[in-house]
């Protein structure tokens, strides 16, 4: 091809035609021009094919972390629940001065459930970061997965750190030593149900207590619906991409 238009060239300037010449050099520098736009076009529209797929994988994996996360939250939530029933069973109990029956030991028992934290899969998104957030390109996408994983998650790990020890150690366990025995695994009984119906330092911390618990349980459903949310935007996009 080199060739070829070499001759042609040289056809030209031994015609001493100087117009044709430069109309055919101008013509044939139009060409590689065209030819190296073509030539970027095709590496641009692979390199689009290549973050594409990236994308899809992410999105994939992220995903099946996402349900995985949804599981927990809801285990969470369930156990924070049944800890809260419990705790306010003994509140009344304590309240209305209620005479001991049987199946308050399991309640007894649930205080020395530890509050539940929640597990983060976090493989997608520390991939995501490393590759770099505009490989999303949907904006609403993107932008939930920032809300979700930047500032929802360490929200309420932050506050679990700062408040669930501080609940478990610091505030109820001293009061379980010393006021409740445990029977067995699942049961355990006040060791004076009257003092204990007298005792104000015992109801405040039950009652704080359950405070905790609603407060926890809020913030998982919470985290619950974004999770959700995102899980339905994610399929959503795979199936553009796919």
């Amino acid at each position: 091809m080199i060739k070829f238009f070499r001759k042609i060239r040289q056809k030209l300037l031994s015609e001493n035609n100087l117009s044709k010449y430069l109309f055919y050099v101008f013509g044939e520098i139009f060409l590689v021009v065209i030819g190296i736009l073509i030539a970027l076009q095709i590496n641009n529209w692979n390199d689009e094919r290549k973050n594409r797929n990236k994308e899809y994988k992410l999105l994939t994996e992220m995903h099946g972390n996402l349900k995985t996360d949804s599981i927990d939250m809801a285990g969470n939530i369930a156990r924070n629940t049944s800890v809260l029933i419990s705790a306010e069973a003994i509140q009344n109990q304590l309240e209305n001065r209620i005479t001991w029956n049987d199946s308050m030991a399991v309640h007894y028992s649930h205080l020395n459930t530890y509050l539940s934290k929640i597990a983060i899969v976090r493989s997608s998104y520390e991939n995501l970061k490393s590759i770099g957030f505009d490989l999303i390109e949907n904006d609403s996408l993107r932008g939930k997965i920032h809300e979700l994983y930047a500032q929802q998650y360490p929200f309420v790990v932050r506050m679990e750190s700062e408040h669930i020890e501080e609940m478990k150690y610091s505030i109820l366990l001293p009061q379980l030593i010393s006021k409740v025995k445990r029977i067995d695994e699942r049961k355990s009984k006040p060791l004076d149900l009257n003092a204990l119906m007298n005792d104000n330092s015992f109801k405040e911390t039950i009652n704080l207590y359950i405070l905790t618990q609603k407060g926890f349980i809020g913030l998982y459903q919470n985290l619950q619906q974004l999770q959700y949310e995102l899980i339905g935007m994610i399929e959503q996009e795979i199936k553009i991409k796919k």
